[in-house]
């Protein structure tokens, strides 16, 4: 027995962007996490999985697309999507060998379940569970919460948590009229964006398409601890110092004073969505000015508050968006709005809670992917943050940025981030006119070649 319901607003703005992925890289949707069992019993960890199934309906729920329109099936119950595999583990890194082979395997976006594991350990003792999530049904804050919930269940069968409403509820609740007033701000900052221009020299993809793209990332353990200072000295957040670097390194390799860019939004500021376990970030564009002659001061908080004011409209309609791109004279020839809407786009990802260093005198890394990614926008910038360690990638389309380009884009967000920190009232133009030598820490002094 199943229910059927409309998408909420995060759930279909995921559909929207996955289903235009090529059918080979739909892997790409793939979320991983690995949970250490050790000490659990199998009756303990099968009780504590059971119980998450129970109390989350998106580990409950299915997709059916009708006629362009999809729905979500809630089921009351489901076979746990979880194979056993019955082996004695001596290697302490075969988890992560476990997790990159599960989640390279894509999920079908229709009628199936759209998470699976695999738990392995010997003679029914269990040592990890390797876990792989389509964006379709949660995003990264959910997994946490998830995996905190996982572990107080298996230390107590009875453990409560605090549970936001389920994405059937939420989509509900987005169609009542009280939903009213913030789909109509939404609307209208959209039209102000609309009205300020997109970033039309960067080139879009229709659905499913591919084209050689380069990708470039650079691994610092100390730039991350860098613009966590530089958020506080300047009362910004690091993801915002970082992301003030990346839109004035496109604005001068693109020769143009005002940028467009698009942020991911978790969506869940309202106190009633912190709890919430589903899939609800949506990528909400923003235009503003980069101006040399500012301070570098000046840079990072016009990005931060303009960043802001964007959040405040990030959760809405991604058809009726479409619709008023439509409406507003935005007519691509092809049919992807997500590409064409957000052409130039970042986010940043703190994956666990390990503080970055800004003093560690690790080097820096930077490395080119043999394989770019092959579909999508012209440019984007995905920051993780995971175990002290920053990982900056960036895929371009080298016919608006070539190599060259990028890497003078890395070394921009790792001199701003630097310059943010410790000397914020220079020029912004200084970031290339009077430009040092990095800390190894932060940028590799004999930078990479680019794949041929």
């Amino acid at each position: 027995m199943s229910v059927e319901a409309p998408l909420s607003n995060g759930q279909l703005f995921s559909w929207r962007e996955i289903e235009r992925y090529p059918d080979d890289w739909l892997a790409e949707a793939n979320l991983p996490t690995t949970w250490d069992l050790r000490g659990l019993s199998g009756e303990r960890v099968d009780e504590a999985l059971r119980r998450l199934v129970d109390r989350h309906e998106v580990l409950r729920t299915t997709y059916r697309d009708r006629g362009g329109r999809p729905v979500q099936h809630v089921h009351e119950d489901v076979e746990l999507p979880i194979e056993r595999i019955d082996r004695i583990v001596t290697d302490p890194a075969e988890h992560e060998r476990t997790k990159a082979e599960l989640v390279t395997v894509p999920f079908a976006m229709s009628d199936a379940l759209n998470w699976r594991g695999r738990l392995v350990g010997p003679r029914g003792e269990p040592m990890y569970l390797c876990l792989s999530f389509s964006h379709l049904i949660v995003d990264l804050w959910s997994i946490h919460h998830l995996q905190d919930q996982f572990r107080a269940l298996t230390a107590d069968p009875r453990a409560t948590a605090p549970v936001g409403s389920p994405p059937r509820e939420l989509a509900r609740r987005q169609r009542e009229e009280s939903w009213r007033p913030r789909q109509e701000g939404s609307e209208r900052y959209w039209r102000s964006v609309l009205d300020d221009g997109l970033m039309d020299v960067l080139p879009t993809l229709p659905a499913k398409v591919k084209r050689d793209r380069l990708e470039l990332t650079l691994r610092s353990r100390g730039l991350g601890g860098l613009a966590a200072e530089a958020g506080r000295r300047h009362g910004v957040t690091a993801p915002a110092v970082v992301m003030a670097f990346v839109a004035a390194g496109l604005a001068r390799h693109l020769d143009v004073d005002r940028v467009t860019m698009s942020l991911m939004s978790s969506n869940r500021f309202a106190p009633e969505d912190q709890h919430n376990v589903g899939t609800m970030n949506q990528l909400i564009p923003f235009v503003t000015a980069v101006d040399p002659r500012s301070t570098i001061a000046e840079h990072v908080r016009r990005l931060h508050w303009a960043s802001a004011k964007a959040y405040r409209h990030s959760a809405y309609d991604f058809d009726r968006i479409a619709e008023t791109a439509a409406g507003h004279g935005e007519r691509p020839e092809h049919d992807c709005w997500v590409n064409h809407l957000f052409r130039a786009w970042f986010n940043y990802i703190q994956v666990d809670r390990r503080p970055s260093d800004p003093h560690d005198p690790t080097p820096a890394s930077l490395a080119w992917t043999p394989l770019a990614q092959q579909y999508g926008q012209a440019f984007r910038v995905r920051v993780e943050v995971r175990g002290g360690c920053t990982s900056v990638l960036m895929l371009a389309d080298p016919d608006v940025l070539p190599a060259g380009a990028m890497t003078d884009i890395m070394r921009t967000i790792a001199d701003g981030v630097r310059l943010a920190a410790t000397d914020p009232g220079r020029a912004l133009k200084d970031l290339w006119s009077a430009r040092g030598d990095l800390p190894p820490s932060l940028f590799p002094p004999e930078p990479p070649e680019p794949p041929r």
